[in-house]
């Protein structure tokens, strides 16, 4: 019997995990309660991931190579970390033929190197289509830097950059959905990886002087950097992106209750993956020691990003997170 190409979400019944009061409690639940494997095939799709050289994205990328798909177009900073991408990806899949397998360079700290992407794109498609867009890559900062750009650094990637990105592979995925509405195929899909933490944020933190009000400034601004504070509200920022780009993919199909593109986000909850790397080594230390009692693997994380991307168009605009789908 043939796999299915798509999953139906179910809402969240509730409060969700059940039982919990504290975030350590929340955490052992996920590691006792780790998401499912989707039993599904990528035979015939083509699949974009963002930052697949580590963490979830690569974890991500085992699992679309695991499970058939036609072509893979990975990015990467470097050709270095493409090609070792690239093999280990073929050692882990068990696949032998390395064709179906392209990379992108792309630096997402830079506007230019984003902007350049679609051409990159384009030519990697060839006559294909790209039928999902995984926006994963992600970075956390203890301290306030600057980009070139002028931005706060995890500012710059996680939101501006995605935001540019996610504009660039638009198009790309709207010619998809034309095609396949012709001829009754999956729809494509828009996922952005982001965070419970955006639930986290709390208003007065970004209101209350001598914070303005204006999230952005909020983020940007040296004095106001706090490490929850801004990692919760870059998260939240993250989120409205998503939800105004779904929003707008609704407005523009012939049918707003049936848009041509699945747009949704998702949350791995807390992994073990590399995203303390650019702290101190102490802290690296203590992160690690931590992990190891309240984080999912990241394999186990990589089965929620993959799974969200084949979810129906009831997670159109939504939040998926635990197997289950919030507003």
């Amino acid at each position: 019997m043939s796999l299915p190409t798509k999953i139906t979400a179910r809402e969240a019944p509730g409060v969700y995990p059940p039982g919990t009061t504290s975030e350590f409690a929340k955490m052992r639940w996920g590691v006792k309660n780790p998401p499912f494997d989707p039993k599904v095939t990528f035979a015939g799709k083509t699949v974009l991931v963002t930052g697949a050289n580590t963490g979830l994205g690569l974890e991500a990328a085992v699992k679309y190579a695991q499970k058939d798909v036609s072509k893979l177009i990975i990015t990467v900073r470097s050709a270095a970390k493409g090609e070792e991408t690239k093999a280990t990806i073929l050692q882990r899949s068990g696949r032998k033929d390395s064709a179906f397998i392209s990379v992108l360079l792309v630096e997402l700290s830079s506007f230019p190197s984003v902007q350049e992407f679609p051409g990159k794109l384009e030519e990697a498609l060839g006559t294909s289509h790209l039928d999902i867009a995984l926006l994963n890559a992600g970075v956390a900062y203890p301290t306030f830097e600057l980009s070139a750009h002028g931005y706060e650094r995890a500012l710059q990637v996680n939101v501006l950059s995605t935001t540019l990105m996610a504009l660039t592979v638009l198009p790309f995925l709207q010619k998809t959905a034309k095609l396949q509405r012709e001829n009754a195929g999956d729809l494509p899909h828009l996922t952005f990886v982001n965070s419970a933490g955006h639930t986290e944020a709390q208003r007065a933190w970004y209101t209350e002087p001598p914070a303005t009000g204006n999230l952005l400034a909020f983020l940007n601004t040296p004095a106001s950097f706090d490490l929850r504070k801004s990692y919760c509200g870059v998260k939240l920022l993250g989120m409205a992106v998503m939800k105004h780009i779904a929003a707008s993919v609704a407005a523009a199909s012939a049918d707003p209750a049936d848009p041509d593109v699945i747009v949704n986000a998702m949350c791995p909850y807390y992994t073990r993956t590399q995203l303390a790397r650019n702290m101190g080594v102490a802290a690296r230390l203590a992160f690690v020691v931590w992990q190891w009692f309240t984080a999912r693997t990241a394999e186990e994380g990589g089965r929620a990003v993959v799974s969200a991307t084949v979810l129906g168009g009831e997670s159109h605009g939504k939040f998926w997170h635990h197997d289950v789908l919030y507003p």
